[in-house]
């Protein structure tokens, strides 16, 4: 497991460079009191970038395998069936109410069984994200069936 995650890592390291590179020739914006176009990508530049650091650091160090809680590609496949779920619901149920499930199951597949904690964290969580990217970062979220709710 180690030499693939220095080379997991090495290979998000050089896509983080190449997508930072790309991004830097992004248009600049001339509205006033507006993030300009290339200020997400360099979030997620940032953070590939020292995400894959952080795992060529653990690689290199040897770092001990996380124990698998759901067994091979059973939690890969689940993830990516809840995904597909998610993603089509979305438009029609709106941020909120299709991510307090979806938070929920992707707890329960990583090993959370505490109940009381997965239900706070799965309706705070989307809430949360709502009023940061509507209030903080003026990004409208989808609304779906709680237009009238949430404006």
């Amino acid at each position: 497991m180690r030499n693939r995650n220095v080379v997991a890592a090495l290979i998000l390291i050089a896509l983080g460079v190449v997508y930072g590179y790309l991004t830097a020739g992004l248009p600049k914006r001339s509205l006033p009191d507006t993030p300009d176009p290339s200020f997400f990508p360099w979030i997620i530049t940032a953070s590939l970038l020292i995400l894959s650091s952080v795992l060529l650091v653990q690689g290199l160090r040897g770092a001990r395998d996380a124990p698998d809680t759901a067994g091979g590609l059973r939690a890969p496949t689940v993830f990516l069936v809840l995904f597909v779920v998610y993603v089509a619901v979305l438009p029609f149920t709106g941020f909120v109410l299709a991510s307090v499930p979806f938070f929920a199951a992707l707890m329960w597949l990583y090993g959370e069984r505490r109940l009381g904690w997965i239900g706070v964290v799965s309706i705070a969580l989307p809430v949360i994200l709502v009023f940061v990217f509507r209030h903080a970062l003026q990004i409208p979220l989808p609304t779906g069936v709680l237009a009238g709710l949430l404006g």
